[in-house]
């Protein structure tokens, strides 16, 4: 071997850092603006989350909770749009609500979006209880009083006479409860809510990471279904027929990976006929 050609094999195990940095932030950047079509194949999980919001007769009740920060955005963002419209989509009536003061804000600006879109009426068709601390004590509460429980939104008007809220005493009145969090709080929700109401449909919208610690609640039918981070909200986004943040943030991601694998073939192959070099 030349010692031009062992210089190159060197070099391939030593890129600079701010080259293989520039590289990602490329790969990353450029779907955004230049978005691509991947083909998306819908885990049973996500199918069973839109199927359990799909079997609710308009005019049902559905509470969305958006436990989530800034932090999470990228991932629970795309998850609470899926969630909201598709409720949206089957004209039921959509209760909003957080545990997080960030979420709390960020789920309202989301709400508002959506409701200016599909024609949903504040008070009539949706509501935002705002946010919430004591995550025990709300459930707990909500179990047996809802209307005491939420008794006013965010703006601090209460909510008890709204058209919204006719019917609704407690949780054997609610058809979903949908978490969008990036913390385990679903277990909360199935400790001390979901089994006062055999019919109620509870679905769980976690960030990647988080995924495989709701599998054993998602067999057991404790959780009816869930929404498995920025891949499941492209998924559930392909299932509503309205691409968005999430489709085109799969591509980035997708990108991403390759990439990344593409770099360490690249090192194994340096590393490899480096050392074949130096054992003769």
């Amino acid at each position: 071997m030349t010692g031009a050609s062992a210089n190159f094999w060197d070099k391939l195990q030593a890129i600079d850092r701010r080259i293989l940095y520039l590289l990602l932030l490329i790969v990353v950047i450029a779907p955004l603006f230049l978005p691509i079509s991947l083909p998306t194949v819908t885990m049973p999980s996500t199918q069973r989350l839109y199927d359990a919001i799909e079997s609710i007769p308009p005019g049902g009740f559905v509470i969305v909770s958006a436990t989530w920060s800034g932090g999470t955005r990228a991932e629970n963002m795309p998850q609470t749009v899926a969630i909201l419209r598709h409720a949206m989509q089957r004209g039921l009536r959509v209760a909003v609500f957080s545990f997080d003061v960030q979420g709390s804000q960020l789920s309202l600006d989301i709400a508002k979006r959506l409701a200016a879109e599909y024609g949903y009426e504040y008070g009539k068709n949706w509501v935002h209880w705002g946010f919430r601390p004591q995550v025990g004590v709300v459930m707990k509460s909500m179990v047996r009083d809802i209307p005491g429980t939420f008794d006013k939104d965010y703006q601090g008007k209460p909510t008890k006479d709204m058209p919204m809220m006719q019917g609704i005493k407690n949780i054997q009145n609610v058809d979903a409860i949908v978490e969008i969090a990036a913390s385990g709080i679903y277990a909360d929700w199935i400790g001390l809510v979901v089994g006062a109401n055999p019919k109620l449909k509870f679905g769980f919208c976690p960030t990647s990471v988080m995924v495989p610690e709701t599998y054993p609640y998602l067999a057991s039918g404790q959780i009816v279904g869930t929404m498995e981070g920025m891949r499941g909200a492209a998924e559930y986004e392909r299932l509503l027929k309205k691409p968005g943040l999430a489709t085109v943030g799969m591509g980035s991601i997708s990108l991403a990976h390759v990439l990344i694998m593409l770099l360490i073939v690249i090192g194994n192959i340096g590393y490899f006929a480096t050392r074949a070099r130096r054992s003769r």
